[in-house]
């Protein structure tokens, strides 16, 4: 189990670290070539030379207590040793003194794989005595062995960090170029939480809202299709039967084609107010605004009454606070708001006669709230972070009761947004829903765009 308190690596830490191992390995080479070019004399031999002619000085008079002393420094120490008194003669030994060629004290020479020095023992009445001390000398690392050892070393760790850069590199590009060739599922698949997971992170929600806004693109083609087919066909079918009837089934088919009209009209002007609003919003603007001031209570006034005039059995409450502030928006494009909004209220509330409500009232001295309110079927959980994606629709249905091309609520955000105000929406299944627009009073309200 991973702790929530341990930093996460990151790939400049692992570059740290392969530049710390190479480093680490370029100093142990130095430090070993500079052993190897140390004077003989200088170093551990001496001191270890020191400690032995030490140890062996109070057992000189001792011929059994220092034989014992040798081999105890032969067998824990593994150096042979031979103490001689003043006289020359040897009093211990153990290796053979015509094998190896000793030389007075303060120096050391090599003789094969032995290194062999003489150093003093002090015997009782300041007599002096020699130490022949012996260490087997392991084989030299030449020079060319560490520069060898230190390119495999510091070769095999640019070879970990290249592999570790070159393989999620080539996983990115792979994912790219597909993606680049058409293959909307393509994806890096990349696990790591360094950098290099940050970026496949990133290119992975790009495609997938890359993925997003084509499907949107082929719904909304095969949703306009259909959505013109069918005022287009009704039209032409009422023309055939103005054209073969008499003068009153004619006028009778007016009618239905100026509803068709007008839907096909609310149709196209849906399609281009989005195309308007992507652009704007994709290139860092807004939608121009023609600002006007006006009272909250007449714009909630003049939504409820298209509502009662679009649907007279539909029962609507209108609630308005007290004492509100005037707003200062484009009337136009809010009543688009807040139509929609009652539109849905309606459409989506079932039985005919359950009320829908429209209420205002002010949340503080800058802010002024407008809620409309239904007892509706709701909308799903699942369909809840979905309902302000363009063409997304809770019901997927087509028909002239419920139909449309799920660009409403996508407006609407947008044009409250470019008041500097916003637009929420609570709902429950088969409890209804609640959408909330909250817009600034007129003297907090930004300065007029466009």
């Amino acid at each position: 189990m991973t702790s929530t308190f341990l930093p996460r690596p990151r790939l400049a830490l692992w570059i740290s670290l392969a530049g710390l191992a190479q480093f680490a390995a370029v100093a142990v080479g130095f430090w070993a070539l500079l052993g190897l070019t140390r004077p003989p004399g200088h170093g551990p031999f001496e001191n270890q030379a020191r400690y032995v002619a030490a140890t062996l000085a109070p057992a000189v008079e001792d011929p059994a207590r220092l034989g014992a002393e040798v081999m105890r420094i032969r067998r824990e120490l593994h150096h042979h040793a031979r103490v001689m008194n003043p006289e020359g003669h040897t009093l211990a030994s153990t290796f053979d003194p015509g094998r190896v060629r000793c030389v007075p004290p303060g120096t050391v020479v090599r003789g094969g794989a032995m290194l062999c020095g003489q150093y003093p023992v002090q015997f009782p009445g300041g007599r002096t005595g020699t130490l022949e001390i012996v260490l087997r000398e392991r084989p030299p690392l030449l020079g060319w062995q560490i520069v060898v050892v230190m390119l495999v070393v510091v070769g095999v760790a640019s070879w970990l960090l290249a592999r570790a850069l070159t393989v999620p590199l080539r996983g990115l590009s792979t994912a790219a170029r597909r993606l680049g060739e058409g293959d909307l599922a393509a994806r890096t698949g990349l696990t790591r939480t360094d950098e290099l997971g940050e970026v496949a992170r990133a290119f992975d929600e790009m495609a997938d809202r890359v993925s997003g806004l084509l499907r949107a693109e082929k719904e909304l083609l095969a949703s306009v299709s259909h959505e013109l087919r069918t005022p287009l066909a009704r039209i032409r079918v009422a023309l055939d039967i103005a054209t073969e009837g008499d003068a009153a089934t004619a006028r009778e088919s007016l009618g239905e084609i100026a509803g068709d009209l007008d839907e096909l009209e609310r149709l196209i002007s849906d399609v281009l107010a989005a195309a308007r609003l992507d652009l704007d919003v994709s290139s860092g603007g807004l939608p121009p605004l023609r600002k006007a001031r006006i009272s909250v209570e007449e714009l909630v006034e003049q939504a409820a009454g298209r509502l009662r005039s679009a649907h007279p059995g539909r029962p609507l409450e209108v609630r308005v606070g007290e004492g509100l502030p005037a707003v200062e928006v484009d009337p136009v494009l809010l009543r688009r708001v807040l139509d929609n909004l009652l539109e849905n209220a309606h459409r989506y509330t079932d039985p005919a006669e359950a009320p829908v409500r429209i209420e205002a009232q002010a949340l503080d001295a800058t802010r002024v709230e407008i809620a409309v309110v239904d007892p509706g079927i709701g909308i799903a959980p699942e369909d809840m972070k979905r309902i302000f994606q363009p063409f997304f629709r809770a019901d997927r249905s087509r028909n002239r009761a419920t139909g449309g091309l799920g660009l409403g609520l996508m407006l609407a955000r947008r044009i409250v947004e470019a008041h500097g105000g916003q637009l929420t929406i609570q709902s429950e299944l088969h409890r209804g829903t609640r959408a909330l627009v909250v817009l600034p009073a007129e003297h907090h309200a930004g300065a007029e765009l466009g």
